[in-house]
């Protein structure tokens, strides 16, 4: 379970997005990121001071229907539905973008859309054969994430050091 929360939590565009954002504004992309978590961290509170008001499960939708009635929960779910599924979406484009740099094959618009298809079909493979494998699967995929964000910072973390020793 606590895999799947950070499975969920660190996305796999934070592989992506620093490089674009640097490109984009430099040194400032630093400065962009702190501001940016700031107002995601002022998000994750909110939700986190309404989710202690509840004892039901529901998320968004719980807190919408609770509070503006049916439409708006009505909306809110499927508004959470889509996101869902444009997240996918950029997501599995992502991977195939990453896949491009081993083998130019993937460029090809043929190649990206078969690619996406079989691994979609993979994963809903998976998470029809039933929850024990799909927790496996995530598992590693989780831990597959966390691993070079782990030896990146210790890289830094060790040539931070080596060049103060000098």
């Amino acid at each position: 379970m606590v895999l799947l929360i950070i499975n969920g939590v660190i996305g796999s565009g934070i592989f992506g997005l620093p490089a674009k954002i640097f490109k984009e504004t430099g040194v400032y992309s630093i400065a962009a990121f702190l501001v940016c978590a700031v107002a995601v961290f002022v998000i994750i509170l909110c939700f986190a001071e309404v989710s202690s008001r509840f004892s039901k499960t529901g998320g968004p939708y719980l807190y919408a229907l609770s509070s503006f009635g049916k439409l708006p929960a009505f909306l809110t779910g499927w508004l959470l539905l889509v996101t869902r599924f444009i997240t996918y979406a950029a997501l599995i484009n992502l991977l195939v973008s990453y896949l491009s740099v081993f083998a130019a094959w993937f460029t090809l618009p043929e190649a990206r859309i078969m690619v996406i298809v079989l691994f979609t079909l993979l994963l809903a493979y998976i998470n029809h054969i039933g929850i024990r494998n799909t927790t496996r699967i995530n598992n590693f995929l989780t831990i597959s994430k966390l691993l070079p964000c782990y030896f990146l910072s210790w890289l830094v973390s060790f040539l931070l050091n080596l060049h103060s020793m000098k």
